[in-house]
């Protein structure tokens, strides 16, 4: 089997996917989310041979501005106005997490061989690659407590899903694939303001609170 950028891409993608499981740091996650999102970016560029198409080169240059760039910096300031610096109770361990994710790995791969995909022998690791990446994200989304976290966990997997739609898209129309990108902008933005004011009501509970008990007292 001849390896291609595609399958290095690949591999990296579901690698990146398990450093972000293994990260207690939520900066770390955001950051090794970016650079993921990066890396899957570039795909469209390389999926086909030859120079690529105005429209490779645009849904390229979107999903990098979008998903490595906008929205990594979306994140960083919820968590800038929010007092989450690390995920301090999972429902799993990390370690723990890190051998889970392993196992899930290695189902995905056996997974993948049970699928008879016939115009994906070129690149023979972008479906269970794809698949190892939504299943991780799954597991980031359902066994983390930080509201942040389960964000990242969902957009790890949409990653996934990106990959898998890697394999039909000579035939997505273009503003599908656009559109798609704009809703995973605007639902992590809506995240961000409804956990900032969660947080603003938290910090305002306390005062509210005092300032009844001393009105009782008095």
């Amino acid at each position: 089997m001849e390896i291609t950028w595609v399958d290095i891409i690949c591999v990296l993608a579901v690698f990146l996917s398990l450093a972000i499981i293994s990260t207690r740091r939520i900066v770390g996650m955001i950051q090794i989310f970016s650079l993921q999102s990066l890396l899957i970016g570039l795909l469209p560029l390389l999926i086909n041979s030859g120079m690529p198409s105005a429209r490779e080169i645009l849904v390229a240059a979107g999903t990098i501005l979008v998903k490595a760039a906008l929205v990594p910096a979306v994140l960083f300031w919820a968590i800038r106005h929010v007092s989450m610096r690390s995920e301090i109770k999972p429902l799993i361990g990390f370690g723990t997490s890190v051998i889970i994710g392993a196992i899930l790995i290695a189902g995905a791969f056996r997974m993948s061989l049970s699928l008879k995909i016939p115009w994906v022998a070129q690149y023979d690791l972008l479906v269970p690659c794809s698949l190892a990446t939504m299943i991780l994200g799954f597991m980031l989304l359902v066994t983390r407590t930080r509201a942040i976290t389960q964000v990242v966990g969902y957009l790890v997997m949409e990653n996934g899903i990106f990959l898998f739609a890697l394999l039909l898209f000579d035939v997505m129309p273009l503003l599908v694939e656009m559109g798609i990108l704009l809703d995973i902008f605007v639902a992590v933005f809506i995240m961000a303001i409804i956990v900032n004011h969660i947080n603003e009501e938290f910090e305002h509970a306390p005062a509210t609170f005092n300032r009844e008990k001393m009105g009782e007292s008095i």
